[in-house]
């Protein structure tokens, strides 16, 4: 998983809030820093340190750290803090509501080209569908950051503000120079970036798609990523 760059506990007999420095967006997404599973709560965003003056600081109980540290469904992002799992499912991360993710680049599987790679022995598995994704089953073939997954393989369920949801197979994986601090995405302008890239075959592609140069041309494509979740 990909590291968050820099992470300050600060204690002083505080609930235990976790800040975050040095993040390049001023609303930049987070991200889990260890994994998705082992989720370690709620966490501020903030564009610079932040220090708190200890004489201000209220006295510590086990009540104030378990509600300080709870979730809160209007956070910029958040993730639960229950690492149990329910069913074949594992806790989502979520994206920040205001977070343009509608860009959904995309890649010819051609570019893969090591014989001896996991990616090139995925797509001798893979089809190419009447849209011109390629896919395996039902999953979307896809490349994600070392921030979301550990490697190809992995699957996820990948859920967009419009309500629709599809699962996806990793079947390559973004390099960390084009990818954000925390590895998760690409970088496209001021709070705005790329998190899913499909892998398609441009030869039996749609035109509309190889026009727009986005997979959010299609109506069931398009909006902002709002989870990811392992499953």
């Amino acid at each position: 998983m990909g590291l968050l760059s820099s992470l300050t506990l600060v204690t002083g007999g505080t609930s235990g809030q976790l800040s975050v420095n040095a993040l390049s967006q001023e609303k930049a997404v987070l991200f889990s820093a260890a994994d998705r599973v082992n989720a370690i709560g709620s966490r501020t965003i903030n564009s610079a340190h932040i220090e708190l003056n200890e004489e201000e600081q209220p006295e510590y109980t086990a009540e104030s750290d378990e509600e300080e540290n709870s979730p809160q469904p209007d956070d910029p992002v958040y993730e639960s803090n229950n690492t149990d799992l329910s069913g074949e499912y594992a806790e989502p991360v979520f994206f920040s509501s205001d977070f343009d993710s509608s860009f959904k680049a995309y890649m010819d599987y051609r570019c893969i080209t090591d014989t001896g790679s996991i990616q090139y022995e995925l797509q001798q598995q893979a089809y190419t569908d009447d849209r011109g994704f390629r896919r395996i089953g039902d999953d979307y073939c896809v490349a994600l950051g070392t921030g979301l997954t550990d490697g190809c393989g992995e699957r996820f369920l990948i859920t967009l503000d419009s309500g629709y949801s599809f699962t996806a197979i990793v079947s390559d994986v973004k390099a960390d120079m084009h990818t954000d601090s925390t590895n998760c995405y690409a970088p496209r302008g001021s709070n705005a970036g790329n998190i899913v890239e499909f892998i398609i075959d441009t030869d039996n592609a749609d035109d509309y798609m190889l026009c727009c140069g986005s997979a959010d041309c299609f109506a069931d494509m398009s909006g902002n990523v709002i989870s990811v979740q392992a499953i």
